[in-house]
C-alpha cells in the first residue's frame, strides 16, 4: 500500500484544525519529524512526495530549526474520496480496505469513504472478458467459520447452503420434505432404522462421485472432531453402507425427527478423503477464492440439479461498515434510492442473556427482574425503530402474539435493583459492534443511569472460540431460524456452540435440557408442547430476556430477477438472474 496518503492524513490531522485550505501554516522539520516518527531528512522526502501528487505546498525554512512554511492544497476528504475511487475503479479492492483502516478520521468522515464502496461494488457484467453475471454483496463482518460441522451463525449456514448438499430438503410450504441427495428413503414401523437411497451420478466440485461411503464418513467426521452439534445426532449407532447407493441408520430409539436431522446442514455431505485448500461439496455453487476480506462463489456447471443463472457471487467482508441492511448491487448507475428494497419479517429474535458462568450480582433473581423491566420491548421499538420490528417474548412470533408484554417502570426497576445487593459496580454487555446493536445496547445504558445501575458495551473478542464464553455479565445477541424453525429452535437449546450453552452454568443446562428427554420421539404437537415448557423455563427464571422480533432489509440491483428472501433474510442464489438493460417488447 502506498504509504503517502497515511503520511499526509497524519500530518492534516495535527495541522489542519486551526487552518483552511490554501493558508501557509508554520512548521519546523523537527516537528515533522516527531509526528512521522523518522529522521528529519526522510521528512524532506515524504514532502516532496506530497508536492509531486499536487497535496501540499513546501516553503523550506533557511538554517536547521528555523521554522517552515506549510499549505494544504486540498483537503482530507477531497484526497481520500479520489483514492479510494481510484483503487475502486482500478480493481483493487483491498488496498482501499487498508487505506480506510488505517486512516484516522472522524466517524461521520469514514462513513462517507465507506459510501464509496457502495457506488462501485454491486451486479457487475464482464461482457467484455468472459461474459459472466457477478452479483457483489457487502458484509460488515468477518466470516468465521466454513467448516460444517461447526457453523453457527446465520452466514455461515446461508454460504454452506451454496457449497453443499444434504439428503434431503425442507419444504417451507408444505412442511414436508423433498428429495435432495437422496431420491428416496423410508424407515421401519417404530422408526429405529432410517434407509436412504441416493442419486447416482452427483459429483463433488472436483469431480470425484459422490457414494454412501461419503455420507457415512461425514457422521464419523461429525463425532471426530467433536461437533457441538453432536447432540442432534445422539440416537444414531451405526451407519451401514449395504453398497454405493444406500445408506442403512440403526438408531438407539425412536426418532419421528430423524429427517429434519439429516437434512441439517451438520450433516451436509463432504467427501471421504479431504484434501488440503478450499471446502469441497456438490453444492450449486463452488468456492473458488476465500481471504480475509473475500470470498468468491462460482456456478458449478456439474451440478446435478438445475446450474445457477448468476455465473460468481464476490462477497466483501467489511467490518468497518456501519450497514444496518444487507445490499446486493449498488452497481456505479444507482444508488439506494434507486433499488429494489425487499423486507422480510424474521423467525427468531434479539435477546439480552445473563453469563451465569462470571460472578456478579446478575445471580440474584430480583436484579434479572430489574434488567427486565429496563428493557422495555415496547419502549425501545418506539425510540429506536429501525429493523426491530415487534416485541418478543419468545423466539416464534405467534407466541409474543398471544403473551402479556409487561412495560417497564423504572421506579419497580430501582425497587427492584435495591433488593438485589448491588453495590455499584460497572457490568459490561458483550455485543458484535454493528450499528443497531450499538445503539440498543446504549439505550439500555442510558435507562441504567437512570436507577443508579452501570452498564457498558463491550464488544465481542473475536478470538474467542465457539465454545468459550465473553467475560461480560450479559451479553446482547440474536437468534434467528431458518425455515427449518424446528430444527433450529432445537439446535439453540443443544448445541455447545450456542450463546444460550456457553452462559448458562451446568445445574441450569441439566434442567433445560432434561426438557428434551425423548423429544425426537414425539410428533408435532408433543415437540410443540416441549418448546414451550423451554421457552417458558427461560422467561419465569429471567436467565434470558427476550426482546424484539427483527425486519430483514434487503437492497437489490433492479435488473436482479428470480427474487426469493429465505427465513434469515437472504435470497436464494441459485435462482437470481440479470434481465439485460435495454431490451424493450415489440408493440
Amino acid at each position: 500500500m502506498d504509504n503517502s496518503i497515511l503520511q499526509y492524513m497524519r500530518i492534516y490531522n495535527h495541522l489542519h484544525t486551526l487552518h483552511e485550505k490554501h493558508v501557509d501554516i508554520p512548521v519546523t522539520v523537527d516537528h515533522l519529524a516527531n509526528l512521522l516518527c523518522c529522521t528529519p531528512r526522510n521528512v524532506k522526502f515524504v514532502l516532496r512526495k506530497l508536492e509531486d501528487k499536487g497535496w501540499i505546498e513546501w516553503k523550506a525554512g533557511r538554517g536547521r530549526g528555523n521554522t517552515s512554511r506549510l499549505c494544504f492544497n486540498q483537503k482530507a476528504f477531497e484526497i481520500l474520496t479520489i483514492k479510494i475511487d481510484e483503487l475502486l475503479q482500478n480493481g483493487r479492492v483491498s488496498e482501499a480496505l487498508d487505506v480506510i483502516s488505517h486512516i484516522e478520521v472522524n466517524e461521520s468522515l469514514k462513513e462517507e469513504l465507506w459510501s464509496r464502496f457502495h457506488l462501485h461494488l454491486g451486479l457487475k457484467n464482464e461482457q467484455q472478458s468472459s461474459g459472466s453475471d457477478v452479483l457483489q454483496i457487502i458484509r460488515a463482518q468477518h466470516l468465521e467459520n466454513l467448516d460444517p460441522a461447526f457453523a453457527y451463525t446465520v452466514f455461515e449456514l446461508y454460504i454452506l447452503g451454496q457449497l453443499f448438499d444434504t439428503l434431503v430438503d425442507y419444504d417451507t410450504a408444505t412442511e414436508k420434505f423433498s428429495p435432495k441427495l437422496a431420491h428416496r428413503w423410508e424407515s421401519n414401523d417404530d422408526q429405529t432404522r432410517w434407509i436412504f437411497y441416493l442419486r447416482k451420478g452427483v459429483r463433488f466440485h472436483d469431480g470425484r462421485l459422490l457414494t454412501s461411503r461419503d455420507v457415512k464418513a461425514t457422521f464419523e467426521r461429525l463425532r471426530r472432531k467433536k461437533s457441538p452439534a453432536l447432540t442432534l445426532f445422539v440416537d444414531i449407532e451405526e451407519v451401514h453402507t449395504p453398497d454405493d447407493y444406500t445408506v442403512v441408520f440403526d438408531l438407539a430409539r425412536t426418532n419421528a425427527f430423524f429427517l429434519h436431522i439429516v437434512g441439517c446442514l451438520y450433516l451436509a455431505i463432504l467427501p471421504t478423503e479431504e484434501k488440503e485448500g478450499l471446502p469441497i461439496g456438490s453444492g450449486p455453487f463452488r468456492l473458488t477464492e476465500l481471504q480475509p476480506r473475500k470470498l468468491s462463489l462460482s456456478a458449478f456447471d456439474g451440478y446435478f440439479g438445475y446450474r445457477p443463472l448468476i455465473d460468481r457471487v464476490d462477497v466483501w467482508f467489511l467490518p468497518g461498515i456501519q450497514q444496518e441492511s444487507r445490499t446486493y448491487q449498488l452497481s456505479e448507475e444507482e444508488d439506494l434510492e434507486q433499488s429494489r428494497q425487499l423486507n422480510q419479517a424474521g423467525m427468531g429474535c434479539r435477546y439480552l442473556i445473563f453469563n451465569f458462568k462470571t460472578p456478579g450480582p446478575h445471580h440474584h433473581p430480583r436484579f434479572r427482574e430489574a434488567i427486565r423491566l429496563l428493557y422495555d420491548r415496547t419502549q425501545i421499538i418506539e425510540d429506536l425503530g429501525g429493523n426491530l420490528l415487534s416485541p418478543a417474548n419468545g423466539f416464534l412470533p405467534e407466541r409474543s402474539q398471544r403473551s402479556f408484554i409487561q412495560q417497564g417502570s423504572l421506579a419497580e426497576a430501582a425497587k427492584l435493583l435495591a433488593l438485589s445487593g448491588y453495590a455499584g459496580q460497572t457490568l459490561k454487555i458483550v455485543l458484535m459492534d454493528r450499528k443497531q446493536e450499538r445503539s440498543e445496547v446504549e439505550w439500555l445504558c442510558q435507562r441504567a443511569k437512570k436507577i443508579g445501575l452501570v452498564l457498558e458495551a463491550s464488544p465481542h473478542d473475536v478470538s474467542l472460540g465457539r465454545t468459550e464464553a465473553d467475560p461480560g455479565e450479559l451479553s446482547w445477541a440474536t437468534e434467528m431460524l431458518e425455515d427449518d424453525w424446528e430444527l433450529e429452535l432445537l439446535n439453540f437449546f443443544l448445541n455447545k456452540g450456542s450463546y444460550l450453552n456457553r452462559k448458562l452454568n451446568e445445574e441450569q443446562l441439566t434442567l433445560l435440557h432434561s426438557l428434551f428427554d425423548g423429544f425426537m420421539g414425539k410428533e408435532k404437537e408433543g415437540r410443540a408442547e416441549v418448546f414451550e415448557q423451554a421457552q417458558a423455563l427461560l422467561e419465569r427464571e429471567n436467565w434470558l430476556l427476550y426482546g424484539t422480533h427483527l425486519n430483514h432489509r434487503g437492497y437489490f440491483n433492479r435488473n436482479l430477477y428470480g427474487l426469493r428472501m429465505d427465513a434469515l433474510g437472504f435470497p436464494n442464489l441459485s435462482r437470481l438472474w440479470v434481465k439485460t438493460k435495454g431490451i424493450v417488447e415489440k408493440d
